[in-house]
């Protein structure tokens, strides 16, 4: 098992690492390039590998915030593909099983995330903050997501900027993956490098997504 987990440890890595500068590639290119599909596939998988490899390493060493993180990072991945192929919802289009599957499995996921939080903060841990503000903002996008799948969608472009959105905030759990790693080296306090990521890329998703709304009016 130890061996195992070694090996599991570096393909973790390795896939981290190939996720940050794909990641990175496909925002810089952006979809009206011919790299960016192929690129942003690479980034996919890179991010499905760091996801099982977080999961195995997680259950193994007992550390159920990284388990909870794990999932929370590859539920924004998942939406992000898969809104590419739900790209008719406003025209009639119906989720498929495997879209309900992962609304149901990420909303219980985050619900615990908060139970964890509440655990967390009754008993003065600082780190339920961090549970708590991921655990909310996943709730949110289950609810929202599960929202449009029953009343139906409008928006034509609604993929494009689901797509956007969730593969930006997939990053940002990337990014925060690597700043908490190497937490020893960055003298920032421990918040900081939980949040940070996300109050530094949230804005750059909102700009792009108004760009998008602008070309659509």
């Amino acid at each position: 098992m130890e061996n195992l987990l070694k090996i599991t440890i570096v393909l973790h890595v390795i896939a981290g690492c190939g996720a940050l500068i794909f990641g990175a590639l496909a925002i810089i290119l952006k979809k009206n390039t011919p790299k960016h599909k192929p690129i942003g596939k690479l980034y996919f998988w890179c991010m499905t590998i760091v996801f099982i490899s977080s999961i195995f390493v997680s259950i193994v060493k007992g550390l159920l915030f990284l388990f909870m993180i794990g999932i929370f990072t590859y539920y924004a991945t998942l939406i992000a593909y898969r809104a590419l192929k739900l790209k008719n919802l406003h025209n009639g289009q119906k989720p498929h099983i495997i879209d309900w599957l992962i609304e149901i499995i990420a909303g219980i996921t985050f619900l615990g995330m908060v139970v964890f939080a509440i655990l967390l903060l009754s008993n003065q841990n600082d780190g339920g903050y961090v549970a708590m503000f991921f655990g909310v903002l996943g709730v949110i996008g289950v609810y929202r997501n599960v929202k449009k799948f029953i009343t139906g969608q409008t928006e034509s472009m609604y993929w494009l900027k689901k797509h956007i959105g969730n593969m930006c905030g997939s990053y940002i759990g990337a990014i925060t993956a690597f700043t908490v790693n190497q937490a020893d080296h960055i003298p920032l306090n421990p918040i900081i490098l939980w949040i940070g990521p996300t109050v530094i890329i949230v804005p750059i998703i909102f700009f792009e997504l108004n760009k998008l709304k602008s070309k659509t009016l």
